[in-house]
């Protein structure tokens, strides 16, 4: 999935400047994520503003796919596990990752959870198509973003990606 990203950014330049973004506010559980997102082809990308959060409030959660992220700006705690099903698997390694960092998740049941110190995080986030597996879902609707905001994180990006 790095590919993916790598190749990805190589068009986000363009791909901030145009229009047709989605938008939703993720606020059913910390950390609050203001996310976009975009089809591209065969993979989603996706734009994330994340909040810091204490770090036992931290949703622990396995990926309905494959992904790539690249840590924009800020900086992040994250833990990680692996597990099946849907029982929340002990926490096996922690890290911070800060700017340009890079990583990807392409195993069903790998599980993690980000915590940005300090200061939200912006981040770009590219998955491929969903696996077959059963993951814990929001049962809070998930409501869009306002035009301000979203136009507001877009600009962020494009900073990026001039």
């Amino acid at each position: 999935m790095l590919n993916v990203l790598y190749d990805i950014e190589d068009k986000m330049d363009v791909l901030v400047r145009q229009p047709g973004w989605n938008s939703m506010y993720i606020n059913y559980h910390p950390p609050v994520v203001e996310r976009l997102w975009k089809q591209v082809g065969d993979y989603r990308v996706y734009l994330h503003r994340i909040h810091p959060c204490e770090r036992e409030q931290a949703l622990i959660h396995p990926h309905p796919w494959p992904s790539a992220i690249r840590v924009l700006e800020g900086s992040y705690e994250m833990g990680i596990g692996y597990g099946p099903g849907m029982t929340t698997p002990p926490i096996a390694c922690k890290l911070i990752a800060n700017t340009t960092f890079c990583y990807e998740m392409v195993e069903p049941d790998g599980w993690h959870y980000v915590r940005p110190i300090g200061a939200p995080s912006l981040s770009l986030m590219v998955t491929g198509k969903p696996w077959e597996r059963e993951a814990p879902r929001s049962t809070e609707p998930l409501n869009p973003m306002g035009e301000q905001r979203i136009e507001g994180l877009l600009e962020r990006f494009r900073i990026f990606y001039q």
